[in-house]
């Protein structure tokens, strides 16, 4: 599932997010995202360290510049095919006060501020060249209310942190598997997850956030003070209209029971695997989500399932029968307490260490996970696959294997409580979906995953989802966001009438 931070708050191998990728069943999946959020002003922009000193006084966290020790690591993000984009300087603001004074010097300046709380935007919106980066790794607070059932975050609070913290509390809220996306990237822009059809998309949970806008105001915005906004913030808040500095949720209770499975066929199955997933995927109970992979292998091609059920295993064996009836299938299953079963998700080696070292290098101290290079695109699906579409996926993913990197497709499992929802009730519109496809390829340059993607035009919907953000997609503004574009352009015209949170697939671009 992938995906990415609040303006990553935006945001932008198989170790974390990915970890599914290489095919390990019962461990990692790929939910996770954020849509991204830059600025790319055309005016001419003064440039230096005497600018960059007037930044160290407008805020009291780090600054660290060009030629200071760290600064490399500072400024990359977690996808490094974006090496190479290196801001004028990285700020780590202490709290929100510290964002709000950072975005009026920088409109005062006239310098584009991009914020990062993961750092994953698949797009690498998270960092730019010739602006700042605001980095909210110091907004990583995790708070619940047990009265009002409310849990507070801070926009740089990473996703396994949360589930942790909230875990203490014997509470959750609905989010993806990689441990180091930050959650407000990932919320922004829909937040996809393995309790999904059961409790909504974590953008479903969210009532209320804390944003440092344009005109330097620091404002919370709720139902109550300004609903239009909110409803903006709710699938389209990824860099498009300030920066978030703290989100609060509704929070629901740890389930009494919870489960992991998983079902492998052998490759010659894929296709009538993958079609008696589609037809079952989206209409089972929903306390069960599930990702259908197709993905390259050490030796040969891999089809399985991987899911979470929020009840107990032994109940499965009845779940899963049309999944196992589509060809010799190997069913695997167990009972798993929920926060260890999100850290089985986060892959192996968050499972085989501890809390600390299951964060990206670099993001968070003694953190162990490796960053990655990589390439994705995205698709919905509103009506179940024909045998074509089937056999084309089917065979680009035997077509890759042998090559170098690896590549994957993956189908996330829609339905339940995420197409509960109207179209236009939030701005994340994807609501009448039965899966989304992610395609992804690791190290082997964009002619595989151009191609496949071409293929599939006439069988998909023509939608994507904007936590998977394409930079090379076209018609991106319906793709992502449909007939609620409009309104959403409305509202970026009010709040941000300069449009200084610019990039280049911002709303009003």
């Amino acid at each position: 599932m992938s995906e990415p931070s609040s303006a990553d708050a935006d945001p932008a191998g198989a170790v974390d997010r990915r970890v599914f990728l290489a095919g390990l069943a019962g461990y990692g999946l790929t939910f996770a995202g954020g849509a991204g959020a830059a600025v790319s002003l055309s005016r001419r922009r003064p440039r230096g360290s005497r600018l960059i000193a007037g930044l160290r006084q407008a805020v009291r966290g780090p600054v660290i510049e060009p030629g200071q020790s760290g600064f490399l690591a500072a400024a990359h993000v977690y996808n490094e095919r974006f090496d190479d984009v290196l801001p004028l300087a990285v700020a780590r603001p202490l709290d929100a006060a510290d964002v709000r004074s950072a975005v009026r010097w920088a409109a005062a300046h006239d310098v584009p501020p991009r914020a990062r709380s993961g750092g994953h935007s698949y797009a690498g919106y998270s960092t730019l060249a010739g602006g700042i980066v605001l980095d909210l790794r110091y907004l990583s607070q995790v708070g619940f209310d047990r009265r009002a059932g409310i849990a507070t975050l801070g926009g740089g609070a990473q996703l396994i942190d949360v589930y942790a913290g909230l875990a203490a509390h014997g509470v959750t809220i609905p989010a993806g598997s990689c441990p180091s996306v930050g959650v407000a990237g990932h919320a922004l822009g829909g937040g996809m997850g393995l309790a999904g059809r059961a409790l909504g998309l974590t953008t479903d949970n969210l009532f209320a956030a804390e944003l440092a806008t344009a005109d330097g105001r620091l404002q919370r915005v709720d139902r109550h003070s300004d609903p239009e906004l909110l409803w903006a913030l709710r699938g389209a808040g990824g860099g498009n209209f300030g920066v978030v500095t703290e989100l609060e949720f509704h929070a629901h209770r740890l389930p009494r029971a919870c489960a992991w499975f998983s079902v492998a066929w052998p490759w010659a199955s894929a296709g009538d695997a993958l079609d008696a997933w589609q037809h079952w995927a989206p209409h089972a109970r929903e306390q069960l989500t599930s990702v259908f992979h197709l993905e390259t292998g050490a030796e040969r091609p891999r089809v399985l399932v991987a899911g979470q059920y929020l009840g107990p295993a032994g109940e499965l064996a009845r779940l899963l029968e049309p999944l196992a009836g589509a060809g010799p299938a190997t069913v695997r299953a167990g009972d798993q307490d929920y926060f260890d079963l999100q850290v089985r998700w986060a892959g192996p080696a968050c499972s085989a260490q501890s809390l600390q070292g299951c964060h990206t290098v670099g993001t968070r101290p003694g953190g162990t996970l490796p960053r990655e290079s990589f390439r994705a695109k995205s698709d919905y699906v509103s009506r179940p696959l024909s045998p074509t579409g089937r056999e084309l996926l089917v065979a680009a993913v035997a077509a890759r294997q042998g090559q170098p990197g690896s590549g994957s497709i993956l189908f996330d499992s829609y339905g339940g409580a995420i197409n509960r929802v109207a179209p236009d009730a939030t701005a994340f519109v994807h609501r009448e979906a039965l899966f989304c496809i992610q395609y992804l390829d690791y190290g082997g340059g964009p002619s595989w995953l151009r191609g496949v993607h071409a293929a599939m035009r006439g069988h998909v919907s023509g939608m994507a989802y904007q936590n998977y953000i394409d930079p090379e997609l076209g018609d991106w503004q319906h793709a992502y966001y449909g007939a609620n574009y409009p309104r959403l352009l409305a509202i970026r015209r009010r709040v941000d009438p300069d449009h200084r949170f610019n990039f280049p697939q911002a709303i009003g671009r």
